[in-house]
This record gives structure tokens, sequence and C-alpha cells, in this order.
């Protein structure tokens, strides 16, 4: 049995050992970043779906509670770091958003420098580095063709110009706060928002350009002007029907927008043609070649009162003095959106040692709030059930021995003396042969004899008791014996609370924390299972710890009630004894038998 018992728990340990162990060693980029994670970028049938070439893209990582652990990257997000797919070389990035606070969401535009179609790549997201310098480079992320951006970040750098040609929008601007990617451009159709002209704006005859957004019109069959170069090019909408103008000259009608959600929206002037795309597809074409531009930039409106101005929503607005592959213009459309399918988050990798990861430390890092409270409280019950099982097996194993050791006491020395001798009520608490200090029999032995006694005294001191005397004797032997029930199952009540609340507890911090992961999933639009997965594992832990709490007490508990239950048959077998020995002994008229008809007050038990 020894042998078992130690090769149980060798095997536990082993076990322990194996889970808790670090994976096998991978490449790290910087031993001073702790954790990362690969993020997989998909833009075949699966993913992205982009048929056409692509090229240097700006692409949207949206960080969560559900694929990047906040707790451990400062809270400014200045030690977040993004690296090609050879792990080894840094990207170019900048933060739209970042809040490791409240929100636990963060929006990172990363500059990938090859985006092929059809085609599957990877980068990595590193953090965990207190020391760290913020590495954000706005200005750097773009190529020198990006001559305008605009995320509409926040109201204090709402109209800022993201590029190094800073063509900013004048105020003021109206920003939603809960846009398609963070806040975005909110329009009345009073008045455009404009960018004053500068060099950078400054486009040649046939120059060839590309202009996005994201935009949500205020309702169906929608018209208004989206954005304008003044006297070059005007991108608008119709009845719900995308279009763009330039020298009066319109692109032929595609198929009306549906819904009123956000949709992309891309013209592309090259090579005499002008195109509208969609969400991607192809909406309608015209040739006609851009005349000169040097008046600025309009969203939202153009000059003069011939058509309306745009009502609704814009956001991540984008000019470009180059006609853009038609790859990254799927990519956008199919990337940026609340169904983006490009990106894929691998489970947080932390370094350890040669740069391997833990992954309970990857479920510990993940948890939230609601779940370490709840498992902080199933400790502390853990720990009260541990104390009462243990504090209340020695007391049920020492009652039991000395229980024992009192029977064969009592059973040998019982035919000697009368029991309404106090040497018996010395024995019963503790002196003599009897040692009954920790047995419950012995307990009740001497409130048996202290009732037999008084019923002796109240006759005269005839050594006769009335049946029934006798009754009344066996009814404090049995209130008797209920206390010492009551005091064997004391505490008792914490043992089912554990096996009964503690799954019970488990469970509701794991659909708290199953809801939080979702609500961060649908707040930073970012639906896929990597994405989810490591948040829902996590929420899991606190139902492995309601478990943990149950199944020990359960175990316990079975097993005290066990040993309460024989040592209350024990003592109903000694109370219906101990009444029998009185009425053989004492009942009616009967006298005291021969031999123990000696008085032997003054002497105690040998």
């Amino acid at each position: 049995m020894t042998q078992l018992r130690v090769l149980l728990a060798c095997s536990l340990l082993l076990l322990l050992s194996l889970l808790s162990a670090p994976a096998a060693a991978a490449s790290w980029w910087d031993g001073k970043w702790n954790y990362r994670a690969k993020i997989d970028l998909n833009t075949t049938s699966t993913g992205a779906a982009t048929t056409e070439p692509g090229g240097r893209a700006q692409v949207l990582v949206r960080l969560h509670s559900g694929n990047f652990n906040f707790a451990d990257a400062k809270e400014d997000g200045s030690d977040v770091r993004f690296i090609a797919a050879d792990d080894r070389t840094p990207l170019k990035y900048h933060f739209e958003k970042y809040d490791g606070l409240v929100d636990q969401v963060a929006l990172a535009w990363v500059d990938v420098p090859k985006l092929d179609a059809n085609a599957a790549a990877s980068v990595y997201v590193y953090f965990g580095n207190p020391e760290a310098t913020p590495g954000s480079d706005p200005k750097g992320s773009y190529d020198a063709d990006s001559i305008a951006v605009f995320h509409f970040a926040d109201q204090g750098a709402a109209g800022t110009d993201t590029t190094a040609y800073g063509n900013n929008a004048q105020a003021p601007l109206t920003l939603a706060q809960t846009a398609l990617i963070g806040s975005g451009l909110q329009l009345d159709g009073k008045a455009p928002v404009k960018v004053p002209a500068s060099p950078s704006l400054n486009l040649a005859a046939a120059q060839p350009l590309t202009l996005s957004a994201w935009i949500k019109p205020a309702g169906a069959n929608a018209s208004g002007v989206i954005a304008s170069l003044p006297g070059a090019l005007t991108v608008g909408i119709e009845q719900g029907v995308v279009y763009a103008e330039s020298a009066g000259v319109r692109t032929a009608a595609g198929a009306p927008l549906v819904g009123e959600g956000w949709a992309h929206v891309a013209v592309r002037a090259d090579a005499g043609k002008l195109a509208v795309y969609v969400n991607g597809a192809p909406a309608g074409d015209a040739a006609a070649a851009l005349p000169a531009a040097a008046a600025g930039l309009l969203v939202g409106g153009e000059d003069g009162a011939a058509r309306p101005n745009f009502i609704g929503q814009i956001d991540e607005l984008q000019l470009s003095k180059v006609a853009r592959p038609l790859g990254l213009i799927q990519a956008a459309a199919h990337s940026q959106g609340l169904d983006a399918k490009l990106l894929t988050f691998q489970p947080v990798e932390q370094r350890s040692g040669d740069g391997g990861h833990n992954y309970f430390g990857i479920l510990f890092n993940a948890l939230t709030v609601d779940a370490w409270v709840v498992i902080v409280i199933l400790g502390f019950m853990a720990a009260i059930s541990w104390w009462v099982m243990i504090g209340k097996g020695l007391f049920v194993g020492a009652t039991a021995k000395a229980n024992e050791r009192f029977l064969l006491a009592f059973r040998k020395h019982a035919a000697e003396y009368p029991l309404h001798d106090a040497a018996w009520v010395r024995a019963a608490e503790g002196s003599g042969p009897l040692n009954g200090e920790k047995s419950n029999l012995a307990r009740l032995l001497a409130i048996g004899l202290d009732e037999l006694r008084n019923r002796i005294a109240a006759g005269g001191g005839r050594q006769v008791v009335r049946p029934q005397s006798i009754a009344a004797i066996r009814s404090a032997l049995d209130a008797a014996a209920v206390r010492e029930g009551q005091r064997l199952n004391k505490l008792m009540v914490m043992l089912t609370i554990a096996i009964s609340g503690g799954p019970f507890l488990g469970l509701l911090g794991t659909v708290v924390g199953v809801m939080i992961t979702f609500a961060a999933v649908a707040a930073a639009g970012d639906v896929n299972i990597n994405a989810i997965a490591p948040g829902i594992a996590a929420a899991l832990l606190a139902t492995v710890a309601g478990l943990a709490v149950a199944i020990p007490a359960l175990f316990g508990y079975n097993y005290l009630l066990s040993r309460t239950e024989a040592i209350g048959a024990d003592m109903q077998v000694f109370v219906d004894e101990l009444e029998k020995r009185i009425a053989e002994d004492y009942a009616g008229d009967a006298p005291l038998p021969a031999h123990l008809a000696r008085s032997v007050s003054t002497e105690t038990l040998p």
C-alpha cells in the first residue's frame, strides 16, 4: 500500500510538471520582450479573398482581451512592437486607439511590406517590456504616394492627417464616438469638411489617383457628395448608387447599396479610366482623365449647391496620388469591416528561458477581473473546506478510538460496582482506567449516572428506581446523544456549501468571462476562433476552480458522514445497553444484587 501511494504521488507530480512545462523552444526577436502572439494574414478564399495583385499595405490589427493580454503590456502600449514573419524585422506601425485600462481595445495600423493575393503570410506582435520606449511611427507607416489619411480618431485630433504631408482638415468636425473603426466623422449635410490646398494636394492633369473611404449613409436610397477635389473629381451617392464624376463624365451606374450599414467605397483613376469599387467589387467605370486639381479636398460635399451634401458617417478616408493595386482595395474592403477575415490570432506565447511558452500562464494572463474575483472566493472556500475536513477527521478519529477504549474498560468493570457509585462518575470524566476524556460515550455515561444518582437521592437513598424514572433517564440519554450528534456534525455544513456552491460559483465566473470575451470581440470587430479561444479557455478556469473545490469536499463529506454515522450507531447501542443495565439493577422493588450490596462510596475503580 505504501509503495502504491508513492507511485501515485510521483505520477501526479510528473503530470503536473508536463502540464506546466514550456513548449518547444522557438526563435525570439528580442529577449527584453516577454510576450508575443503570431498573427496570420490570409488572403485566400477562406480569408480576405483578394484575387488581384497586392503590394505594400497598411493592415488594421484589432487588439482586444480575447487575443491580447493588456495586463502584461504597458498602460499606453508603448512596448508594443510588430515584427515581420522572419521574426527579425521590425515593422512600422501606429495606433489609432489604445485603451488598455477601461475598454481594453486597441486599433493598430501595421505597415506590411507586401501583401500578396491568394496567399498566406504572418507577422508577430511583441509586448511585455516595462523599459520600452514608444515605437509608434505614424508618418513612417505610409509611403510617399499617400497624401492624406484621416482616421478621425478622437475629438482632439479629429482632422489630423496621419501622413507626413500634414494635410489637416479645418475645424470644426463632429465625431461619432462609435463608428466602424473606433470613432468616425459625423456629417449632417450642412457643410463639407475642408482640407486646405497644399503643394502635396496639387495634382497634375491625368494624374493617377485612388480615393477610398468607409461610408454609412443616414438612410436607404441616400444621395449626397461623399468627397470631392474641386474642379477635378466628385465621388458621391445617388439613390443608393455610388458614382464618380470628372469633367462631366460619370461612371456607369452599379448596384445600389444594400441596407443602411457600412460600405467600403474606392475610386481609382488611371490611364484615362475612372472606376468605382464598392466593398472590393467593381461598381461602374467610365473613360475619363482627371483635370488638374489645386483647390484642396472637400469631405462630405463640393463647391456650390448643385448636389446635396452627404448625411451620415465617414471613416478611414485615404487619398493617394497613384492608382493602388486592385488587390489592396479588395484587402481593405475585406479586412477592415465587421466581417474581417484577413487576420487570425494564435495564442499568446510567454518567453520562458529558452523562448518557450507556458499554456497555464497564457490562461491566467487572459483571466478577466470577474473571473479572478470568483477564483479568489473559491480559494477561500477551498481553504475552509480543507480546514474542516482535516480538523473534523482528526476529531472523529480521536473520538472513535476513545470510544473503543472506553467500551472495553466499561464492560470489564461494569459487573464489579453499582452504577450509582461516585467512582463511575470520576471515571467517566477521565479518571481511572476508563479514561473517557475524549469519548462521547463517557459523557453519555456521566449524564446517565448523574440522573440515576439524583433519582436515588430523591427516593431517600433507596437503591430502587421507578419505571417512570427509568424512562426519564432514557429521555435524558437520548437528548445527550442528539447533542453529541450535533457536536460530531458541527461545521459539516461548510462542506455541503462547498459541494453545492463551488461549481455554481465557478459556472458564474465562466459565463461572465465568456460574455465579456464576446463583447470585447464584438467591440473590436474581429471575429475568429483564435481571437475568442484564449478568453473562453481562461473563463473556463473558474469552472475548473469550482470543481476543484467541490470534488475533494464531496469525498471528504461522504467519508466523514460514514464515520459520524458509525459513532452515532455506537451511541445508540450504548444508550440501550446502559438503560438495560439500570432497569435490571434498579427497577421496582428489586433488591441490589448480592455481589454489589456492599458500600463502595469511598472507593475508586481499580
